[in-house]
């Protein structure tokens, strides 16, 4: 398909039918955010969308989501894991919980941020390279909460240290959907910050990418269940915060006419 002529040069056309539909995002946030983000998207699947071939970008518990969302493992898989102690500095700790939750499985829909120590770098490690349990626990190994994570001998850490969402370094798409844990009212003023931190990241991605960005961040009520960061590792908390956010969503497609285009099988005409 030829560009139009409307398209800026270097950027991409997200009108092309090559261009994939639908690429996904997954911010951090400790449990609570792995179960906020899965409640969002089990209910979006429910109501009709497919990842079933989407690029999947995660960030420290995003990683998490987008790994077990290209390998099928439900939320409840999760729950049914060992505790966490927080903090905790045992060596190859995340690596081994990874291990038991998506063995030695790979994906190339995968993705994740992580932070190289050696050089302080954010690196975008991919499920194609990568054991998923290597990439998710070198995307969330959060400094002073848990070891380094050692990966074809270089250290990681979470790639939160650099940016909670990394969506400007998502993959072509018509339609971008991000979830971001921390963002808009959580934790007050710092939610407010990684908002608009995220803002300027989407704008970049939209610049040169062109698709339509479509972001879902807790509610009110939803950031009102959390006081203190440490929040974010209560599995307790996770357990009340998914049926929460899959109610969210639910309303969100009512209210948000927007969000109705990830559930249709082809993309709108432009104008």
């Amino acid at each position: 398909m030829s560009r139009p002529a409307d398209v800026p040069h270097g950027t991409v056309d997200w009108r092309s039918e090559e261009v994939p539909r639908v690429t996904a995002v997954f911010g951090g946030g400790g449990p609570f955010g792995i179960a906020y983000a899965f409640g969002i998207i089990d209910s979006l699947v429910d109501a009709g969308l497919s990842l079933r071939d989407s690029q999947l970008l995660g960030t420290s518990a995003g990683a998490w989501v987008a790994s077990c969302v290209a390998t099928g493992t439900p939320f409840q898989t999760l729950c049914d894991l060992p505790p966490v102690r927080v903090p905790n500095l045992r060596p190859g700790m995340l690596q081994t919980l990874a291990e038991e939750l998506l063995g030695d499985a790979r994906s190339p829909l995968v993705h994740a941020s992580a932070v190289r120590l050696s050089t302080g770098r954010r690196t975008i490690l991919s499920g194609a390279e990568h054991r998923l349990a290597d990439l998710v626990a070198a995307s969330s190994a959060v400094p002073s909460l848990f070891a380094p994570t050692h990966v074809k001998g270089r250290r990681y850490v979470d790639g939160g240290v650099r940016s909670l969402v990394s969506a400007d370094h998502a993959p072509a798409a018509q339609h971008l959907l991000v979830v971001a844990p921390i963002a808009g009212p959580m934790f007050g003023r710092a939610g407010r910050t990684m908002e608009l931190l995220l803002n300027r990241e989407l704008g970049r991605w939209q610049r040169t990418m062109g698709g339509v960005v479509h972001l879902i961040r807790p509610n009110r009520a939803i950031a009102g269940l959390t006081r203190h960061p440490l929040d974010l590792f209560s599995m307790e908390l996770a357990r009340a915060v998914y049926p929460l956010a899959r109610e969210q969503a639910s309303q969100l497609l009512d209210s948000r006419d927007g969000l109705a285009q990830l559930l249709t099988t082809s993309f709108p005409a432009a104008a």
